[in-house]
């Protein structure tokens, strides 16, 4: 049966959320990294201070750098993930494609195997680009494309670092991003709504993302063979 506008708009939000969802665990546990040095440094410089009251300050300095680069760390990561209000909201906006997408990227490394298991590379035709698009729309798109990516990279069982490309082709009137994966396409029919090799699953997110780029005349595209996958999201300019 085929879905009404309000139904996959909701489905979209189901996505969307559940995508950032999977993250938080990441983003806790790599927050807490950086917590827990700054909390060690901070209680050995209390218990220090306390048995050396006339020691000078400057020999503190080793552990208040340690303690400082810790909590600045903490700070960066606070602000850098704090930007998905702004490329999860539904107004136009001009955005930098190269400065999005490094900010996705970093983003996905609160997912624990993306950040230790894979390498991804941007590929840059022209460096400076900017964008008027509704970022929710994009991010939501590029979200499954490197979800089905890492979700694949993962049931192959093999730890060692496995390759993500995502190239950046400007055109006089398009622009074309492709996020290229060294995995196959499963024997299925991605476009169709709910396909899922898995019980239970949410399926590729494919119709959505084809559902979401027809609503804004953007191409959305996905070309596999044997041993490698593109997505191919193109945005008129």
């Amino acid at each position: 049966m085929e879905l009404t506008d309000d139904k996959y708009m909701a489905l979209a939000e189901m996505y969307f959320w559940a995508g950032t969802g999977k993250k938080v665990k990441g983003l806790i546990h790599n927050l807490n990294n950086h917590v827990h040095v700054a909390d060690m440094y901070l209680s050995m410089l209390a218990s220090r201070s306390a048995s050396s009251g006339d020691q000078p300050l400057a020999g503190f300095k080793d552990k208040l750098s340690r303690a400082a680069g810790a909590t600045a760390r903490i700070v960066g990561s606070l602000q850098e993930n704090g930007q998905l209000t702004f490329f999860s909201q539904k107004n136009q906006a001009l955005i930098n494609i190269r400065d999005y997408l490094e900010w996705l990227l970093e983003f996905w490394k609160n997912d624990l195997f993306f950040k230790h298991e894979i390498s991804c590379e941007l590929i840059f035709e022209n460096h400076d680009i900017n964008l008027r698009v509704i970022p929710y729309y994009l991010t939501l798109c590029l979200e499954q494309g490197i979800g089905n990516a890492v979700e694949a990279y993962q049931e192959t069982g093999l730890t060692n670092k496995h390759k993500l490309l995502i190239y950046v082709v400007s055109e006089k009137k398009r622009l074309d991003l492709t996020v290229k994966s060294f995995t196959q396409v499963p024997d299925l029919n991605p476009w169709l709504e709910g396909s899922s090799s898995k019980p239970g699953h949410l399926g590729m997110g494919l119709p959505l993302s084809a559902y979401l780029a027809e609503s804004m005349g953007w191409h959305i595209d996905l070309q596999g063979g044997r041993s490698e996958t593109n997505l191919l999201i193109s945005v008129p300019g």
